[in-house]
């Protein structure tokens, strides 16, 4: 399990999926299969555990299903089959959680992401000569978000020795996300940034969140008039780069269709959120309602709802919502008490204390609220659900190694101290 959960997660950033009937079959599928296979057949274990993490996420995906029924018998079956993979990864992460080596996956995982990074640069590179820019792969692209988040967890958890190495690597990750294009994951780094420099200080990150957004107004000076400019454009103004629907109706494109679409996606979900407060429209009946609605609009107005919080409201209600959210404040709850008990052992410094949250929420929030659906965000959302139990064992195997190494360091000291006692004698 070691392996096979990172390489489930890191599944998700392929664009690889087949389509079988009513479902769309993906590599993260088939490695929850073999976990099951790995579990009850080669490990021969019954007795499964489930931790509160893992109950968590019970009654929204079931309020997802149920909801999914309320427009079809097709849809209700897809949907039950999706939440009921999403049950047996959960079973499977709550279950073998306290004998996998996490400091171990969560190598397996940074260095998936690089891999996974490097192959995206380099497809934009030789396939569409895009020296910037890199996010017309929908899948891939979702690393520039996440690689912030592993590679902050080293920071923040490194030797002195080794922080000036992961400084650098911070500061050349910089460049790659400014070069990318990719605007959500210009804004966690720009958080983490702050926050790792003000060591959890909010107060004191304002001045540097500051500085981050004047650099990128120079950035835009220097190469005004650039497609690259016009991009981060889009980050600072996204209203005005939305444009408008009059403008659109007559044929005009705005700067950025992803936040015309989402301005759209807003005003027609408050519209469906009023008609269906409690319960909502029903699962993926958005989609299905807004192509009846306003087929004579452009394509990329009537995809679904980027984010999930706004997604879960408009589909499946306020009861729907707020068992979604009740996953987030519980986690969030759970792992500031990890943080602070390891403090008072004193295993981890206050900065990381305060740090730590941002570091490990910030990705998986933009992520969800602003982009992701489908089985990426149901993964992301157990990952949410599960990290005070993820930290909690990593944060434990980091300490026992420390007292090891401490142990081995004294031995070598006292056979030493021998040693010399002996010669001297």
């Amino acid at each position: 399990m070691t392996y096979l959960v990172p390489l489930a997660f890191l599944s998700l950033f392929t664009a690889v999926r087949l389509n079988a009937g009513i479902v769309q079959l993906r590599p993260f599928d088939g490695l929850v299969l073999l976990m099951i296979v790995w579990t009850f057949f080669v490990l021969r274990k019954m007795n499964l555990k489930f931790t509160v993490g893992a109950a968590m996420v019970v009654p929204f995906f079931a309020c997802h299903a149920l909801s999914a029924f309320s427009v079809g018998a097709e849809n209700g079956v897809r949907e039950a089959l999706q939440v009921g993979l999403m049950f047996a990864f959960v079973a499977m992460l709550s279950t073998h959680l306290d004998k996998a080596d996490v400091l171990k996956a969560g190598r397996v995982m940074v260095i998936g992401l690089g891999i996974a990074l490097i192959y995206n640069i380099l497809w934009h590179v030789i396939v569409l000569d895009a020296w910037y820019g890199w996010k017309k792969l929908n899948n891939p692209k979702a690393v520039f978000g996440y690689l912030p988040m592993a590679l902050g967890c080293l920071l923040l958890f490194a030797q002195p020795a080794q922080r000036r190495l992961y400084w650098l690597l911070w500061g050349g990750l910089f460049v790659v996300t400014l070069m990318s294009g990719e605007r959500k994951a210009l804004l966690i780094y720009g958080l983490l940034t702050a926050m790792l420099l003000a060591r959890g200080r909010i107060a004191a990150s304002l001045p540097v969140l500051g500085a981050g957004a004047l650099v990128l107004v120079l950035v835009m000076n220097i190469f005004a008039g650039d497609k690259f400019v016009k991009q981060l454009n889009t980050l600072l103004n996204p209203i005005q780069s939305a444009g408008s629907l009059q403008g659109i109706y007559a044929g005009v494109n705005p700067d950025s269709l992803s936040n015309a679409q989402r301005v759209f996606a807003f005003n027609v979900a408050s519209d469906f959120i009023s008609e269906n407060p409690i319960f909502g429209v029903g699962t993926n009946e958005y989609v299905t309602k807004v192509a009846e609605r306003y087929k004579y609009l452009p394509g990329y107005l009537l995809i679904g709802i980027h984010g999930e919080f706004l997604r879960v409201l408009t589909e499946n209600g306020i009861i729907g919502l707020a068992a979604y959210c009740a996953i987030w404040l519980v986690s969030i709850t759970r792992l500031i008490k990890v943080l602070r008990y390891f403090y008072s052992r004193g295993e981890i410094s206050q900065a990381q204390k305060d740090v730590a949250p941002f570091v490990l929420l910030a990705s998986p929030f933009m992520y969800l609220a602003l982009d992701a659906s489908g089985t990426p965000s149901f993964a992301v959302l157990i990952l949410v659900s599960m990290l005070p139990e993820i930290v909690f064992y990593a944060l434990r195997q980091r300490a026992i190694r420390q007292k090891e190494v401490a142990k081995g360091g004294e031995s070598v000291n006292s056979l030493s101290g021998q040693t010399v006692y002996g010669t001297q004698g």
